[in-house]
Formats: C-alpha cells, sequence, structure tokens
C-alpha cells in the first residue's frame, strides 16, 4: 500500500471516528435533555397537585384530588385526614421529589405532602437508552459498511489511476518498439520497389523481409497477449499435466531450431490445474530465451509441498541481483539479450503464472546460469494424484 493510500485510509477512519463522537455527544445531550424534561414535568404536576388542593376545600373535595393524584403516581399526605390512596410505597433508597404545602379544610390549615418518585423517569430513560443502544449499533454497523465501502472504492480508483498511468507507459513503449521493426519493414519493401534487383540481391532482400515481418507479427501478437493478461481475464481451467507439458515445451523448441539439445527431468505425472495453451507458451518463453543464451538447459517438472512446478535453468550469464524483478516489465532487456526478442517474453511469463494463481521466480542456477521456477497452487484435486495433501 503506497503512502498516499494508507493517508487516505487514515483520512477515512478519522472522519468515521468523528462522526462516532459527534453522534455518541449528540445521544448522550438528547438523554440528559429528555430526563430534564422528564423531571420539570413531575415538579410540574406536583405543583398543579398542590394547587388542585388548595382549591378543593372539603374533605370530599381532597378525596377526589388524591385519588386523581395518585392515578398520576404522585403520593399525598394529609396530616391527620387519610384519603382513598392518599400514601403511595416508595421503594427504599429511590430518589424522589417532595412538595410540602397547606391546604384549607373545614377552617383549618392542613399540613399535606406530595411526593414523587423517579423511579418511572428511571425507567424510561432506561427504555431511551436501551433504544439508543440498538440504534447505535446498527449505525456503526453502516459506518462500518460505509468506511470499508470508501476504503474499496478509494482501493480501485487508486488502481484505475494506476492502471491509466501503466496504460500509457504500455502505450508509449507499445509504439516506439513497433516504430522499429514497421520502418525496417518498409525501408526493406521501398527498396525492393525502387530497385527492382535481380536475383539472388532480390531472394535475400525478400528474405530480410519474411524476417522483418515475422518478428513484427510475433511483436504484435506478445503485445495482444500481453493486453489480454493486464485485462485480468480469468484464464481456461482445466487438468494439466506438467511434466507432460514441458516435454511439449521441449519438442516444440527442439522442432523451431534442431541444433537446440534441453534436457528433460522428471519423475513422473505432475497435475496440476490451469489453461494448458497459456501454461505452454509460459514455459516456451522461457525455453526460447535460455538456449538463446546458454549451452545448457535443463527443464524439470516436479511436484513439490508448495505446489506443482516447472523450473529451466541454463549456464549462461545469468541476471545480476538487482534486476531479477526488474526483468519481469514490460520492455526490459539485459545487456547480452537476443535482438531478435521483444522484450515482452518474462513479462507474459508472469501475468500468466499470477493469473492462475502462482509464482514465478529467477535464482541464481549452480554452474552460473539462471534458474526460472514457475509455481503454481496446491489444487485439491493433486493431493491425490500425488500423494500430498492440500492445504486446508
Amino acid at each position: 500500500m503506497s503512502g498516499h493510500r494508507r493517508a487516505r485510509t487514515r483520512l477515512i477512519a478519522a472522519s468515521i471516528l468523528a462522526i462516532v463522537a459527534a453522534l455518541a455527544t449528540f445521544v448522550v445531550i438528547l438523554t440528559v435533555r429528555y430526563r430534564d424534561g422528564l423531571e420539570q414535568r413531575l415538579r410540574a404536576d406536583l405543583a398543579s397537585g398542590a394547587s388542585a388542593l388548595r382549591s378543593a376545600g372539603t374533605p370530599q373535595g381532597l378525596k377526589s384530588v388524591v385519588g386523581s393524584l395518585t392515578a398520576e403516581g404522585i403520593s399525598v399526605d394529609l396530616v391527620g385526614i387519610s384519603g382513598p390512596g392518599g400514601s403511595l410505597q416508595i421503594t427504599p433508597g429511590a430518589a424522589l421529589l417532595t412538595v410540602h404545602e397547606v391546604v384549607p379544610v373545614g377552617g383549618s390549615n392542613v399540613p399535606a405532602t406530595l411526593t414523587g418518585s423517579l423511579a418511572g423517569i428511571d425507567r424510561q430513560v432506561h427504555s431511551l437508552e436501551v433504544t439508543e443502544a440498538i440504534g447505535g449499533v446498527i449505525a456503526l454497523a453502516l459506518l462500518a459498511a460505509l468506511a470499508r465501502a470508501l476504503v474499496l472504492l478509494d482501493r480501485a480508483a487508486s488502481e484505475a489511476r494506476a492502471s491509466e498511468a501503466a496504460m500509457r507507459t504500455f502505450l508509449a513503449d507499445a509504439s516506439h518498439e513497433l516504430r522499429t521493426p514497421v520502418a525496417a519493414l518498409q525501408a526493406t519493401a521501398e527498396r525492393l520497389l525502387r530497385d527492382q534487383p535481380a536475383r539472388p540481391e532480390r531472394d535475400a532482400i525478400e528474405a530480410q523481409l519474411a524476417r522483418d515481418s515475422g518478428r513484427l507479427g510475433h511483436l504484435i501478437d506478445d503485445l495482444l497477449n500481453l493486453a489480454r493478461l493486464d485485462a485480468r481475464e480469468q484464464p481456461h481451467r482445466e487438468p494439466v499435466d506438467l511434466a507432460d507439458l514441458a516435454s511439449a515445451a521441449v519438442t516444440a523448441t527442439s522442432a523451431a531450431d534442431p541444433a537446440t539439445h534441453v534436457e528433460l527431468v522428471t519423475n513422473g505425472p505432475v497435475p496440476a490445474t490451469g489453461d494448458r495453451e497459456a501454461l505452454l507458451r509460459a514455459v516456451r518463453n522461457l525455453l526460447d530465451n535460455a538456449v538463446a543464451v546458454a549451452d545448457t538447459v535443463v527443464i524439470e517438472a516436479a511436484e513439490t509441498a508448495s505446489g506443482p512446478t516447472i523450473s529451466v535453468t541454463d549456464d549462461g550469464p545469468g541476471v545480476p541481483a538487482d534486476q531479477r524483478e526488474r526483468i519481469f516489465e514490460p520492455f526490459v532487456r539485459l545487456p547480452g539479450s537476443p535482438r531478435n526478442g521483444t522484450g515482452l517474453g518474462l513479462a507474459i511469463v508472469q501475468r500468466t503464472i499470477e493469473s492462475h494463481g502462482g509464482t514465478v521466480t529467477c535464482e541464481p542456477s549452480t554452474n552460473g546460469g539462471a534458474r526460472f521456477t514457475l509455481r503454481l497452487p496446491v489444487e485439491s484435486g493433486s493431493a491425490a494424484a500425488g500423494g500430498s495433501p492440500a492445504p486446508s
């Protein structure tokens, strides 16, 4: 992850946390205001009850008012007078609000005490808090989903920008690489048409024309293959025997250049899953590179604990340590590379293997050359065929 992407992810996380803090503050303020409102309402009810008692005047009127107040959860105690429901059972330790009043009854003043319990308010506030907690969980889940969506969207945007930049570079490099064979092809054709040489000079020019056409066709084919791989198209999946595939690659390489000798090493079938034609093309690219710079080339197919592999080892000049990652980039050529190469072979190899979920590495060989290893992932079916268990 780049520094810019990490910074944007931290910004998204900070924004979500700020929203969570703002929501939490709002919930706390709402709860406090709700409780204050309920307490103020209870105080108002107590004051109204006291006023109603003062206005009653007669014992019968007092009983009616006391009954109404009791129904509202307000306890009324009249000194020396008992009314229906005139006392309220209060939970020990419960918070209370009390109003003392003097009530005129039959020409005398009677002390009255009106009491309201805060337990009901506590229950209502608790219900609100439960509702807020449920809403908070839902809000947090939505915010988490939003944060993930924003991170994924930012990642997709970053990848799109990187892909666009890579495509621009690729097109610039491709146009540069195409310019040379196209110019050579055009110059040879113009020379043939202009000079109209006699044989055998004409034969030599026509042979050069055929070589330039072949090189251009090879370059275009590699460009199309690389573009298709960069488009992340899913490869065709079928059972593949890497030992048989390696043998086919050796046969094809030897047919193209009968003077080439490649040693094949295998201990039997090496089952894998993938696109046979794409994998064969990748192995052919490695063999073509190896036989162009080395005298001895060995290709080995084997089943390992980490997955089925194909290795191509040569005794050529090798690859410098600081170039073993860079050589898989498009149009990268090392000094001493074959001039007729397109600079796309290793890039195609890497993209092909990665599209299969595998890896390709370049290491020094024991005889001073290079060793390229293609490693495919362990398949569930290969465990039974190869005898080694696939990871769960």
